[in-house]
């Protein structure tokens, strides 16, 4: 029983995290996207888009989900080898060799592979080879996270309660899309989970950006740590590559963070000169086995 309720919490803080969006917006993301494939089937896909400046330097964003199937990294993978260099978000110290268990540890993480074991899929950190040689550590170490949040008054948690209290809002005023305790409920023990799973919460992916959006404000208005700070930061490893000669770059960092990352792009210059989507969730139900 203590497995049911531990997974059904993770599973709420999940849709908090994902659906705490107005489903209205879903037309302004460009990064996450679900197509339906009939009533009960489809896939989630994400972009990989390519922005190139005057000078011929390319930078790819490659928008990731955390967890996906196997094929999905695998398919990346490949993309990033043609990357002169490849910056991956992970809030790590910068000294630390990376190895399969390096951010594991942490709350989001252990609830990111507690999705990975529910809905059948991969969990990103253990899928990905970060040992590649074009791969640039980008982001913040969480000495620096932690300060700049405490700067900004900022915190992991008052960030889920504003997005708590702006999905708490958004239902009132529009019920229809909004997923539902029952739902979620009656998901969690169908006879297959992992689908109905995959399927309630894919359907509301679209919403992420959005979200995010929502909550990117931080305490001053200013935008918050957790997406423009890192943000910030990537760029400058950026520009610290194109400085050493890389002519060909890539960004992995989480389909949220995308939107932010293509308008600094093109503040500095850069326009989008090629579009591919892949598809990270293959939302399928269980075929009958063959006699």
């Amino acid at each position: 029983m203590r497995r049911v309720v531990a997974g059904l919490l993770s599973l709420g803080l999940w849709a908090v995290l994902v659906v705490s969006a107005n489903p209205t917006n879903a037309a302004l993301s460009s990064f996450i996207r679900y197509q339906a494939e009939g009533p009960s089937e489809g896939h989630v896909d994400t972009a990989v888009k390519t922005y190139t400046r005057a000078d011929g330097v390319k930078v790819t964003l490659f928008a990731a989900l955390h967890v996906a199937d196997r094929g999905y990294y695998e398919e990346l993978q490949k993309r990033f080898k043609e990357c002169d260099a490849l910056l991956y978000e992970m809030v790590r110290d910068g000294g630390v060799e990376m190895t399969s268990e390096i951010g594991t540890d942490n709350p989001l993480s252990q609830l990111q592979i507690g999705m990975k074991r529910m809905l059948g899929l991969e969990f990103q950190l253990e899928a990905i080879d970060y040992s590649q040689r074009n791969f640039v550590h980008a982001d913040l170490d969480p000495d620096t996270f932690f300060r700049l949040q405490e700067e900004r008054g900022e915190s992991i948690l008052g960030l889920m309660l504003q997005a708590i209290l702006a999905e708490q809002a958004r239902q009132a005023n529009n019920p229809q899309g909004t997923v539902s305790g029952l739902q979620l409920l009656m998901a969690f023990f169908s006879s297959d989970r992992a689908h109905a799973l995959k399927l309630l919460l894919g359907q509301q992916m679209e919403s992420m950006e959005s979200m995010l959006a929502g909550i990117d404000q931080g305490q001053d208005g200013q935008g918050s740590v957790l997406v423009q700070g890192r943000n910030e930061h990537a760029l400058k490893v950026l520009g610290d590559e194109i400085k050493r000669g890389r002519r060909k770059l890539g960004i992995f960092y989480g389909g949220g963070h995308m939107p932010d990352f293509e308008r600094r792009l093109e503040a500095l210059g850069f326009k989008k000169t090629d579009e591919e989507w892949l598809t990270a969730w293959e939302i399928r139900k269980k075929r009958p086995a063959m006699e």
